[in-house]
């Protein structure tokens, strides 16, 4: 519309104000198109451009008794303007937070350190339940790797005791584990 109608654009305003759908309607087939070109300009999309026009046009109609609208072109040109801006930061920061966000190959490296983290508790779990003896013999063997002859001499065992000892604590780990794999 040229500006030559600008008492035409303030009768469609106080019509809008009053609740008018028709002249709601004139302002939307007169100016979608022109919008839909800002809209584009900024964001080189057109969908994203029809929705940006979409959501002005309707807030425009939801908040018609609270708007101030000096100048319909300037208002509805900067309102498209104004929620290009403020789609894009959203974009934006969805994309910065996605990006945060492991990728699959992490998450599995973190489930399997999760994996890992549980099945250390739960062995570790099943060594404080072993008998005293047959505990300790595993712990000075695997967690401090004594040898089996330094073992004897610390815990005044004989060789084939502490064998014993550690063929019963590997048994109850293996059958304990195993049925947890089951489950």
């Amino acid at each position: 519309m040229p500006s030559s109608f600008q008492p035409y654009k303030n009768i469609l305003i106080h019509r809008l104000k009053n609740g008018d759908e028709k002249a709601f309607t004139e302002i939307y087939n007169n100016y979608w198109h022109k919008l839909l070109g800002i809209g584009y300009h900024f964001t080189k999309d057109k969908q994203m451009a029809e929705d940006v026009v979409h959501d002005v046009m309707l807030s425009l109609w939801q908040r018609k008794n609270e708007v101030s609208i000096e100048s319909l072109d300037a208002y509805l040109a900067t309102a498209v303007k104004f929620a290009v801006f403020k789609m894009l930061a959203k974009s934006k920061r969805r994309d910065e937070i996605m990006d945060s966000i492991p990728s699959e190959s992490s998450t599995n490296n973190i489930e399997q350190q999760l994996d890992a983290k549980f099945l250390e508790d739960y062995t570790n779990g099943i060594i404080e339940q072993m008998p005293e003896k047959t505990r300790l013999v595993f712990e000075l063997s695997r967690h401090h790797s004594a040898t089996n002859k330094e073992i004897t001499q610390k815990v005044n065992l004989s060789g084939k005791s502490v064998e014993y000892h550690l063929t019963k604590a590997l048994k109850l780990l293996r059958e304990k584990i195993r049925q947890i794999k089951m489950k």
